[in-house]
């Protein structure tokens, strides 16, 4: 598993193998990553973190993270954001390649149709967030309906020339749980 390293813009601190330290009082948008780069298209949304991190320059507020194949180690992460965008492969039924975007009160029947592993454990960590009262409330997903679930090294072709329009809705939804959590100010409005 590729695990790409954590990134608060403008920061000179050395992030561990699977998380920058975050400062509990400081508060942030969490854009989380999720898949296996190694089961073709289950990588999507590590793809579309990368494509979105390098998008532009983004303020230190937002806080990319990989998460990976990584289940209920992501709780503190989770637990820790003001806000969370989940980046992620999705399968709704729709066309290979569609742009999916689901909001807070629409993900716990979401996972109901598990496309891998790690939604799995997504699901339970949401779960635990939410039982103990950690949960964010303000959270959304942006995926992209799969196409290929295997072990192949690459994103079919069809996931990959989605990722435009999945980075320029992961931006859109990012401005919107900015502003729905007040995270940011005036200087939001221009991330």
């Amino acid at each position: 598993m590729t695990h790409l390293p954590s990134h608060r813009p403008g920061s000179s601190a050395q992030p561990s193998p699977l998380r920058a330290p975050i400062d509990r009082d400081f508060p942030h948008l969490l854009v989380l990553g999720l898949g296996n780069p190694l089961m073709g298209d289950d990588g999507a949304g590590l793809l579309l973190l990368e494509n979105l991190r390098q998008s532009r320059k983004w303020p230190e507020h937002i806080i990319f993270e990989d998460g990976g194949t990584l289940g209920m180690t992501l709780l503190p992460l989770i637990e820790d954001a003001a806000a969370v965008l989940l980046l992620d492969a999705v399968h709704t039924g729709a066309a290979p390649g569609t742009v999916v975007t689901r909001q807070a009160s629409q993900l716990p029947g979401f996972f109901k149709n598990i496309l891998s592993p790690h939604q799995i454990g997504l699901s339970e960590v949401l779960g635990a967030a939410q039982l103990c009262g950690t949960l964010p409330a303000h959270i959304a997903l942006v995926g992209i309906e799969a196409e290929t679930i295997a072990f192949t090294a690459a994103a079919s072709s069809t996931v990959r020339n989605a990722l435009p329009a999945a980075v320029r809705q992961a931006q859109a939804t990012l401005h919107e749980l900015l502003a729905a959590a007040g995270i940011g100010g005036k200087e939001a409005a221009h991330a």
